[in-house]
C-alpha cells in the first residue's frame, strides 16, 4: 500500500502532508548507519573466542608495539607529517623508547596540560591520553601554536594518494590522517605503508605532474588541474584553507562561546521537519534560522549543529569554506549530511538547508 502511495503521488504533492525525498533520506541516514561491518558481526563467536584469555591479550599487547614501531619508523624517516606523540618523553626523543615499555607506560601516550606538541586546552593532567590503537599522523601545515606555515599539505591529498594505491585510511582532516590497527596487520603491511608515506614525500619534493600522483582526480577534472604538478596542488589547497582561517573556525565549533542557541530538542525539531514547517534556504541567508536537520561533513562525521539549534556565525561560515572548497577543488569533496550541495543556474555548487519557518519560529513574530 505504502509503495502504492508513493507511485501514485501527484494528488498529493504540493500539500504540506507529502513526505518527499530528502525527508525520507534524513530518516534514513538518522535510523541506519554505515559503520557497523557486518562479516564482524556474523563472526562475533568465532572472534570472541580468539581473543579469550591469555591469546587474546597476547594478540593486541603485540598490536600496540607494532604500531610504536611503524610510529618510530616514520619519525626517522618522513619530513612531511609525523604520528600524534609526544616529542620528548622520560628526556629522550619519544621514537629512542623501549617499545616494550613505551606499551605498558601511559607517560608515552599522555596529554600533557600546556605542552605545545598538541595544542589542547582545558583539562587536567592525566585526563586524557593518545590510543595507540588510532594511529593518526599529522602532516605539516599547521605549526604547533596553531598558525599556518607558509606549505602545507592537506590530509585529503594523501588519502587519495593512499586510496590510488591500495591503502584505505580510516579518514583523514585539514592536517592529518588516521589508521585503525588491528590484529591483522603485521609489520609488513606497516612497512607498504611507511614506504608509500615516503614515495609521496618524494613525489612532492621532485613536484612530480599531478597527472602522475592522482590519475583518477586529475583526469575527472583535466579542465581544471590542467599542467598543475603536486606540490601546485598542495600549495593551491592549503592556501586555500588558509585564508578562510578554517583551522580556527574548526576550533570554535566546538569551544561554549561559539556554539549555537538551543531553541529545542531534536526530537521537536525533527517532528517540525515531517510536518513539513520547513523551508530550504540557502546558506547565506540561514544565519539566525532553526535547523531542522542535523549536519555534518564526514571526515570527520561530527555534529556541528544539531537539530533545533539556531545557525551561528561559526557553523554557518565553515559549511560556506566547505562549499567554497568543492567548487575550487573538484574531486576532493567531502559527504556532507543535512546540508544539500545542489548546481546553480551559474553552474557553482550552493549549500542549502532546512530550517523552521518564519511563522512558526516565535523569533520572528
Amino acid at each position: 500500500m505504502t509503495s502504492q502511495v508513493h507511485k501514485k503521488d501527484k494528488h498529493i504533492k504540493g500539500q504540506d502532508r507529502y513526505v518527499h525525498h530528502k525527508v525520507v533520506n534524513n530518516a534514513f541516514m538518522m535510523h541506519a548507519s554505515t559503520s557497523p561491518f557486518y562479516p564482524l558481526f556474523a563472526a562475533l563467536d568465532v572472534n570472541a573466542k580468539m581473543q579469550d584469555g591469555e591469546a587474546g591479550r597476547y594478540l593486541w599487547a603485540q598490536c600496540v608495539k607494532d604500531s610504536i614501531e611503524v610510529r618510530k619508523k616514520v619519525m626517522r624517516t618522513c619530513h612531511y607529517l609525523r604520528p600524534l606523540v609526544p616529542p620528548m618523553v622520560h628526556g629522550k626523543k619519544w621514537e629512542d623508547g623501549d617499545t616494550e615499555k613505551m606499551a605498558t607506560d601511559m607517560a608515552y601516550w599522555a596529554f600533557e596540560p600546556g605542552a605545545k606538541w598538541h595544542g589542547f586546552e582545558g583539562y587536567a593532567e592525566g585526563q586524557y591520553f593518545v590510543d595507540p590503537m588510532k594511529l593518526q599522523f599529522v602532516t605539516c601545515g599547521i605549526k604547533e601554536d596553531g598558525t599556518y606555515d607558509d606549505f602545507g599539505i592537506p590530509g585529503t591529498i594523501l588519502a587519495n594518494f593512499l586510496r590510488g594505491n591500495g591503502i584505505i585510511p580510516e579518514k583523514c582532516d585539514l592536517n592529518d590522517i588516521l589508521f585503525l590497527p588491528t590484529p591483522a596487520e603485521d609489520m609488513t603491511k606497516y612497512d607498504d605503508l611507511v614506504a608509500k608515506f615516503i614515495k609521496f614525500e618524494k613525489l612532492v619534493d621532485e613536484d612530480a605532474p599531478m597527472s602522475e600522483v592522482l590519475p583518477n582526480i586529475y583526469y575527472a577534472n583535466e579542465d581544471i588541474y590542467a599542467g598543475w604538478t603536486i606540490r601546485q596542488l598542495c600549495q593551491y589547497m592549503h592556501d586555500f584553507y588558509k585564508g578562510h582561517e578554517t583551522s580556527t573556525i574548526m576550533k570554535r565549533l566546538f569551544l561554549r562561546d561559539y556554539l549555537p542557541e538551543y531553541v529545542m530538542n531534536p526530537h521537536d525539531a525533527n517532528m517540525e521537519l515531517i510536518a513539513r514547517h520547513c523551508e530550504l534556504v540557502p546558506l547565506d541567508q540561514i544565519e539566525g534560522r532553526v535547523a531542522l536537520e542535523g549536519a555534518l561533513p564526514y571526515p570527520p562525521g561530527l555534529l556541528c549543529i544539531q537539530p533545533g539549534e539556531r545557525w551561528a556565525p561559526t557553523v554557518t561560515k565553515y559549511f560556506q569554506i566547505l562549499t567554497d572548497g568543492i567548487n575550487k577543488m573538484p574531486g576532493f569533496e567531502p559527504e556532507i549530511q543535512g546540508v544539500y550541495i545542489e548546481e546553480g543556474e551559474n553552474g557553482l555548487k550552493q549549500a542549502y538547508g532546512y530550517v523552521l519557518k518564519k511563522e512558526f519560529d516565535p523569533a520572528f513574530k
